[in-house]
């Protein structure tokens, strides 16, 4: 009987060990794809912001339209790398649907480089606005994502106290083991010298 509880100590140990492993693998995981899909996505995202006000203070500068085209065209190239950069990384289908929105309105701002400056003021607002957006869904991204992190350290802190709660009684049972088996023994029987 009791080798049997010593095994089923040894098992929910091992069991527990395992658990852990991986809700720390899990949390390790989330906290992960928090860096990789969502912080450096939204630093693509900043970039491209930064950019665009640039485009706008350019075509609202006092200079020629030759410096104004060179300068622009600088950084739309600029923007267009943060953009394919920010391509690479992991989209949900509403962040997919707004990045291909704000490619198209990149790619109509190229296009309308040579027209007035208000069509060209409307376009870099709109990609404000789509950028802004695209900020939104990463912030509600990283909060899920951190919602399900703190779930997954919550359940294993659970898992492991609950392990630890079976590991103590498993253990006052074997104590009551051990004493109940002293208490079965036989007493020696003593002589009484004088019955002899």
């Amino acid at each position: 009987m009791a080798s049997g509880i010593l095994l089923l100590l040894c098992l929910l140990v091992l069991i527990s060990n395992y658990i852990d492993r991986n809700h720390t693998e899990n949390v390790k995981m989330a906290i992960s794809t928090l860096y990789e899909d969502r912080l450096i996505a939204e630093e693509y995202i900043l970039k491209m912001t930064s950019g665009v006000y640039q485009l706008k203070e350019v075509i609202n500068a006092d200079i020629s339209d030759t410096d104004k085209n060179n300068i622009a065209n600088n950084l739309l190239l600029a923007i267009r790398e943060e953009s394919n950069a920010y391509l690479k990384t992991k989209f949900t289908e509403a962040e997919r649907k707004k990045a291909d929105e704000l490619l198209t309105t990149l790619d109509e701002f190229e296009s309308i480089r040579l027209i007035d400056n208000e069509t060209q003021l409307a376009s870099a607002n709109h990609a404000l606005l789509l950028l802004n957006e695209l900020s939104a869904i990463q912030l509600e991204e990283s909060k899920q994502i951190m919602a399900n992190a703190e779930t997954l350290y919550l359940s294993g802190k659970m898992s492991s106290q609950f392990v630890f709660a079976i590991i103590i009684i498993i253990l006052f049972v074997l104590q009551a083991l051990v004493f109940a088996s002293k208490t079965l023994l036989p007493n020696p029987k003593t002589r009484r010298p004088n019955l002899n």
